[in-house]
C-alpha cells in the first residue's frame, strides 16, 4: 500500500501522486508498488529491501552522489498479548530522496498515526529532515508508553505469583522477558546510529531540528 500526503494552511492532505515536498508511506508494498518507487521516483531496490527485512538493524547512509539519505530505524511493535512474544521492534525505512521522504514498513505500526492526526503543528513534509525527528520523537514515546505498560502487566504477574503454584505466571513473565530483550537489541543499534546522525550534523540547520534531535 502506497499513500502519499503534503502538508497545507489546513494539516496534512492526502494526495493522489507525489510531489516536491510530500510523504509518500508505504506499507508492505506490491511488486507493482516496488516498481513505481524504483522507476518513477528512483529509490534503490536495496534500500527497499533493507526496509522490509524484519532482522536488519538500525544505521544510516547517505550518498551525495546519488542524493539521498537513508535511515533505518528499529520501531516498538505490539503484537497482542496471547502470542509468545507480545512486545517486538521493526525495521522502519526513511528515505530523503528528490524533494520527498519516504518510509517504508512491511506492517502498520502506530508510529505513525501521531503525525497523520496533526498532533505537531510544527510538522512540514517539505521540512524532510525535521519530519524525520518527528518520526525518531514518536519512536522514543513509543518505547517508553510500552515499557510502562510492561512493568505494569509483570507487577501483576509478579503480585499473582506470590499467591499461586501454577505455570501460567512463570510462564506469563517469560514472554514479557523475551519482550524487553527483543526492546534492548533495537535501541542499542538506535543507540549506535543516532550518535552518527549527531556526528553527521544533518539536522543542525535550524535551531528547532536541533532541539529536536536533542530531545
Amino acid at each position: 500500500m502506497i499513500n502519499f500526503f503534503k502538508t497545507s494552511e489546513g494539516g496534512l492532505v492526502k494526495l493522489d501522486s507525489p510531489v516536491t515536498g510530500s510523504w509518500i508511506n508505504v506499507v508492505n508494498p506490491t511488486p507493482e508498488e516496488i516498481a513505481f518507487l524504483t522507476e518513477e521516483i528512483e529509490i534503490f531496490p536495496d534500500l527497499i529491501n533493507y526496509s522490509l527485512d524484519l532482522d536488519e538493524m538500525a544505521r544510516i547512509e547517505r550518498d551525495e552522489h546519488e542524493g539521498y539519505t537513508f535511515i533505518l530505524l528499529r520501531i516498538p511493535h505490539f503484537q497482542g498479548e496471547n502470542v509468545d512474544v507480545p512486545y517486538t521492534t521493526i525495521p522502519l525505512g526513511i528515505i530523503i530522496v528528490d524533494g520527498v521522504v519516504v518510509t517504508v514498513c512491511r506492517r502498520e505500526t502506530d508510529i505513525l498515526k501521531p503525525l497523520l492526526n496533526g498532533k505537531y503543528r510544527g510538522l512540514k513534509t517539505g521540512k524532510r529532515y525535521r519530519f524525520v525527528l518527528y518520526l525518531f520523537l514518536e519512536a522514543a514515546i513509543r518505547y517508553l508508553s510500552h515499557l510502562r505498560d510492561i512493568n505494569k502487566t509483570t507487577e501483576a504477574l509478579e503480585d499473582q505469583l506470590q499467591k499461586s503454584t501454577r505455570n501460567r505466571e512463570v510462564l506469563g513473565l517469560l514472554k514479557y522477558q523475551k519482550s524487553l530483550t527483543y526492546f534492548a537489541t533495537a535501541l542499542r543499534s538506535n543507540e549506535v546510529m543516532m550518535e552518527r546522525v549527531q556526528r553527521m550534523k544533518l539536522f543542525n540547520q535550524y535551531d528547532e531540528d536541533a532541539d529536536l534531535l536533542e530531545d
